[in-house]
């Protein structure tokens, strides 16, 4: 993977993941997140997306590394373009709508299409545009996409590790709420909310992970509950119980190595460590619909060099892609609007 020369720090990680949420017109932070890695050097080996996120996540791993820029640039001028010429005079009546049917989804109620942003068929047409599935099937970047079954209710990942990759598994995601459902294999399909426990099946291995979100809530009385700070919590004290396992393993005498319970306890031990850079670009829920409905070009503009500066200012923190102590297996840093946050 190539790298720059202000980014020798990134050489010690043997993989870079990069984590996308769902968001809906935030999603452009996500893609402006992308741009400036890129242009960093850090291209990502492994990616988990959901929503927006797996659209996101799709045309990077779709593409040859120089075109993933400019194919995520395309896609995000033609869906504004698309949907401004859907909405036109009327954004505040459409905006009505896809709040109402946000509603109706998770009520099980059958959303509305009038409303939508963009049809179901245009957004996959713009997807089979902007990303080659032969080359993501190549499987030359690991690509899982996370969505819930409506059936079961179970959260599902389509992995190019172990699926083939298609259009319908990308839109499966329903990257906006008044889209219908996607079916495949019989089963109904909707986005899930966030896809860092996808993280917990790759191999060990020393890891910089990206988790980006264009939404999360802050945590406690007077924020909201923050899924992504959860699952990235539970991910930490995996990491940290499994270099914990393997640093007593170095202290079991050899007369005990042998003892069948201990080897299937070391089994689960893993020196490998993981520094998760979490960037939240909104955290205030105020008027969250409408902001994830606006396509409009200044606004998307305006998230996608927040993206590229979050990124920035994260890789040149001076501590941030530094070692974690060696007691612990992970390591988390928050950046929220721009603001890094104590590490965690």
């Amino acid at each position: 993977m190539a790298r720059t020369r202000s980014d020798k720090s990134l050489a010690r990680f043997d993989r870079i993941a990069l984590v996308l949420s769902g968001g809906g017109a935030l999603g452009a932070y996500q893609a402006g997140a992308y741009a400036a890695l890129e242009s960093r050097g850090a291209r990502p080996n492994w990616i988990a997306g959901t929503a927006i996120g797996a659209i996101n996540g799709a045309i990077i791993a779709g593409n040859l590394p120089h075109e993933r820029v400019l194919r995520l640039r395309q896609f995000w001028q033609q869906l504004s373009r698309r949907a401004a010429a859907r909405t036109g005079a009327g954004v505040r009546r459409s905006l009505r709508r896809f709040l109402s049917s946000s509603s109706a989804r998770w009520s099980g109620a059958r959303p509305s299409r009038e409303g939508a942003i963009i049809s179901a068929a245009e957004l996959r047409e713009l997807v089979q545009e902007a990303v080659d599935f032969e080359r993501i099937n190549s499987g030359a970047v690991r690509l899982v996409l996370g969505a819930i079954n409506l059936e079961t209710g179970a959260e599902t990942y389509f992995d190019n590790d172990r699926h083939v990759i298609a259009p319908e598994h990308v839109l499966a995601n329903t990257p906006l709420p008044e889209l219908p459902p996607v079916t495949i294999d019989r089963q109904r399909y909707a986005g899930a909310a966030v896809s860092v426990a996808a993280l917990d099946d790759a191999r060990p291995a020393d890891t910089l992970c990206f988790v980006v979100d264009g939404y999360d809530p802050l945590p406690g009385p007077r924020g909201g509950i923050s899924r992504s700070a959860r699952e990235i919590a539970a991910l930490r004290r995996n990491h940290d119980l499994r270099r914990m396992v393997a640093f007593l393993g170095e202290r079991i005498p050899p007369a005990l190595q042998g003892n069948a319970d201990i080897r299937r306890c070391l089994a689960e031990a893993s020196s490998a460590t993981m520094t998760i850079l979490h960037l939240v670009h909104e955290g205030n829920a105020a008027e969250l619909a409408a902001k994830s409905a606006d396509f409009s070009i200044p606004v998307l503009t305006r998230r996608w060099q927040a993206g590229e500066n979050d990124v920035a200012t994260s890789l040149a923190h001076p501590l941030w892609l530094a070692p974690p102590p060696r007691r612990l297996g992970a390591v988390v840093h928050e950046l929220r609007g721009g603001v890094a946050a104590p590490p965690r």
